[in-house]
């Protein structure tokens, strides 16, 4: 499988209370890590999970977490051209879609991904790619 891991997923996984949920973000995070470009995070990601953590906990905590996603064998994917094009084609199609939403679902489209990992419903609206959640 190669899923884009949207903000969603780092967010439940690091603060869910629900045992089950966070064994099943466990074994599939270990599942993309384990094949080179397979778990896809998009940089608008990485500002949205950093922003978050340092509300919510501080500096230090937000740090730390945003590390772990750094240093992992998940890849970055950056904000180019044509995933900036795409997005723009999401936000006119679907009008009350937030731009970072599109960035996510324009980046599963472009890269050929097989889902979004989010229960977001601003992204499960989208036609042209799938999500998965528990």
């Amino acid at each position: 499988m190669k899923a884009v891991l949207d903000t969603r997923f780092f967010i439940a996984s690091l603060e869910s209370k629900d045992e089950q949920f966070k064994k099943w973000a466990r074994l599939t995070l270990d599942a993309l890590e384990k094949t080179a470009n397979h778990g896809l995070v998009p940089s608008i990601v990485i500002l949205e999970l950093y922003k978050i953590q340092l509300e919510r906990f501080g500096k230090d905590v937000a740090e730390t977490r945003l590390n772990s996603v750094l240093k992992s064998k998940l890849h970055i994917i950056n904000l180019d051209s044509a995933i900036a094009i795409q997005a723009a084609k999401l936000r006119c199609k679907y009008p009350q879609l937030p731009t970072a939403d599109a960035v996510i679902a324009a980046t599963a489209i472009k890269t050929d991904s097989d889902c979004v990992l989010t229960d977001d419903n601003h992204i499960k609206q989208i036609k042209e790619t799938k999500t998965r959640w528990p």
